[in-house]
């Protein structure tokens, strides 16, 4: 077995032996003096790193002021909220015939359907609660969700696929 595996250990040892050759320990040599305008002074390291970072923090107060007027998170940039907001959606009209789609279903103490209203917001509730159209959920499902609205229920899936219509013409 040593006769198969032999030019495998002396490659192994002559590379070993080379890696430790090249390789020395890192030297330092102390009698360098570091090179200043004044000769057999050093200079003072502390003082100068202070002065760089002092000179590199620049504050504008101007572009912080904007900042802080500007609110990034409302299309508006204003902070207060606006009138439709408090007042609720603005209805034009008749509501859509589905004016909510059931997007997701979160699980955790309490299951809460995600909505997403027709005016484009996003709506989370638990059952018992109820929707802009007058619908109060009922049961809410791992992909579905039951509401009522008077005496007529329905059921709202999150994937809801309808099956595809035929290309071709039944001949009956």
């Amino acid at each position: 077995m040593i006769k198969k595996y032999l030019l495998d250990i002396i490659v192994i040892v002559l590379v070993s032996t080379l890696a430790l050759w090249a390789t020395q320990k890192p030297a330092v040599d102390l009698n360098l003096r570091p090179s200043t305008g004044d000769k057999g002074q050093l200079p003072d390291v502390k003082n100068e790193a202070k002065e760089k970072v002092q000179e590199g923090i620049v504050r504008d107060v101007v572009a912080l002021g904007a900042l802080k007027e500007r609110n990034i998170f409302s299309p508006d940039g204003s902070y207060t909220k606006s009138e439709a907001v408090l007042k609720g959606p603005l209805l034009k009209g008749p509501l859509p015939e589905n004016p909510y789609t059931l997007i997701g279903i979160l699980q955790g103490e309490e299951k809460k359907a995600v909505f997403k209203d027709y005016t484009g917001s996003i709506i989370t509730l638990t059952i018992g609660k109820q929707l802009s159209d007058g619908s109060i959920i009922r049961r809410i499902d791992n992909f579905f969700v039951e509401v009522e609205k008077g005496e007529e229920k329905r059921e709202l899936r999150i994937f809801n696929i309808k099956p595809p219509k035929p290309l071709t013409v039944k001949k009956p």
